[in-house]
């Protein structure tokens, strides 16, 4: 697969993730931090990741659509909101269950790493 076709499947997938964030915030934000997302508050948090990320996937999908749009800015906001949801979860870990801590700290690191090498191999 080349980098193209993977920083798009990763759009997609961001879009797909971000969708299911934002239109079901309670039953996706229970499965992923518990209780907090039982709340209006939590579910509010939820929501705005769903929209963010579909957001960034947006983009980074319509960047690689042709008409020599640069993808790079995209792939590299999208690795700053992974960053911030991996400092995020190492700050307030003690909150989450350890399974949860860790699945977010997986992600959100290795998304991040992933749209920073994308950004740098499709410069």
């Amino acid at each position: 697969m080349d980098h193209a076709t993977l920083a798009r499947v990763i759009g997609i997938g961001r879009i797909a993730i971000g969708a299911g964030l934002l239109a079901l915030p309670r039953l996706t934000g229970t499965v992923w931090l518990g209780s907090p997302a039982e709340q209006p508050g939590g579910q509010l948090a939820v929501a705005s990741l769903g929209a963010r990320d579909m957001a960034l996937g947006a983009g980074t999908v319509w960047a690689l659509g042709g008409r020599k749009r640069d993808p790079r800015p995209w792939l590299l906001a999208s690795a700053a909101g992974d960053l911030a949801d991996l400092a995020g979860v190492l700050r307030h870990r003690e909150g989450l269950t350890s399974a949860s801590a860790i699945t977010t700290a997986a992600m959100a690191g290795g998304a991040a790493a992933a749209g920073v090498w994308l950004a740098n191999e499709l410069g």
